[in-house]
């Protein structure tokens, strides 16, 4: 089976509005997936995220700033197929970026492109925080910085000309113990509902509106 990445676990939590437990549980035991299609929205992420991480080494002088090559090597992703975390047995993804100190991670930076700042305007959307946090936690640090660039139509159109800067992104800081101090408690659940759902093979619940693809 697939492993828990950050989205599916804060799927799983009940906490991701996009998608549900039912479905996570289908692309966990390759019983079904969505394929996965390159868009205006994805090609935009890609582009932008170098550029994210380059606008934290100028602006706020993070030159121990650690990339996914930095650790794995050129190719990362064929080499890792995905999974950074491969002494784990059900929970796993990819992190963006590392700060490290002493030789070691010590903060995990997530970042993220998108046009609806609306989802913003209080906190860091839910979804998004518990990805980060998981990877925090399999990582065994305790902060993590939120960086969020927001796009206008032509930003999407012309990703390689959109520059980060104080007016249209933004860096929210936090700690792991201190927003979820039960947090080993989520991780409990999660390794449960596996228990449950994967390993028992009993789906959860199905919504036909929700699920109906």
């Amino acid at each position: 089976p697939k492993k828990i990445t950050g989205t599916r676990f804060a799927t799983i939590l009940g906490l991701n509005p996009w998608s549900t437990a039912f479905e996570v549980w289908a692309e966990i035991t390759k019983t079904y997936q969505k394929p996965f299609e390159s868009t205006i929205y994805t090609e935009a992420g890609k582009t932008i995220e170098p550029k994210q991480a380059q606008y934290m080494v100028d602006a706020y002088g993070m030159d121990n700033l650690v990339t996914p090559t930095d650790v794995f090597g050129e190719n990362y992703f064929n080499k890792t197929f995905g999974d950074f975390f491969k002494e784990q047995k059900i929970l796993g993804g990819m992190w963006d970026y590392l700060l490290y100190e002493d030789g070691k991670p010590d903060t995990v930076l997530e970042m993220k492109t998108t046009k609806r700042v609306e989802d913003w305007g209080n906190d860091v959307p839910e979804y998004y925080a518990l990805q980060a946090a998981l990877y925090a936690y399999l990582l065994g640090v305790d902060k993590v910085i939120m960086v969020a660039s927001f796009l206008s139509p032509k930003d999407y159109e012309h990703p390689e000309d959109f520059q980060p800067s104080v007016k249209n992104t933004v860096t929210v800081e936090f700690k792991v113990s201190e927003r979820y101090p039960d947090f080993a408690k989520k991780v409990a659940y999660v390794e449960s509902w596996w228990e449950t759902h994967v390993d028992g093979g009993i789906s959860p619940d199905f919504d036909e509106k929700k699920d109906a693809e």
